[in-house]
């Protein structure tokens, strides 16, 4: 499949648009709605299998983007390590104007994609680095 990281890009004008006219609330909210739109199959996957269905979908997008990870897995949770994020690299490369907030739609996504599953998530990161460290488990454990 064609793949255009140039989405990465207008994806971070679009943040940074969103976080300046309506503040990290206004973010929030519209990620919130996304997980309820674009990732409702996900949400429904990872209903359904569990936490091989997150674990497919990163190594899905990370292998089609030449992402650098791997994966582990501690005590109940799924550990997905970012060593080279490719949104990051290839913005990068192209000069584009990473907004500040950029890997926090990460965290924020991820946080609403497994509320819907019964799931729970965290994410620390480096955006300077293009590195960060995703747990995910499911709620209650």
């Amino acid at each position: 499949p064609n793949v255009h990281k140039d989405f990465h890009g207008a994806l971070s004008y679009g943040l940074q648009f969103v976080v300046e006219n309506y503040g990290l609330e206004g973010l929030e909210r519209y990620l919130d709605r996304l997980a309820d739109s674009v990732y409702a199959p996900l949400v429904e996957r990872l209903k359904a299998e569990g936490l091989d269905a997150l674990r497919a979908h990163w190594k899905h997008i990370f292998d089609l983007e030449g992402g650098e990870y791997e994966f582990r897995t501690e005590g109940d949770a799924l550990v997905f390590e970012v060593k080279k994020c490719p949104a990051i690299a290839h913005m990068k490369a192209q000069g584009y104007t990473i907004a500040p907030h950029f890997c926090e739609h990460t965290r924020l996504m991820n946080a609403a994609i497994c509320k819907r599953a019964g799931y729970q998530s965290s994410v620390e990161y480096d955006q300077d680095a293009g590195q960060c460290v995703q747990r995910f488990w499911k709620d209650g454990t």
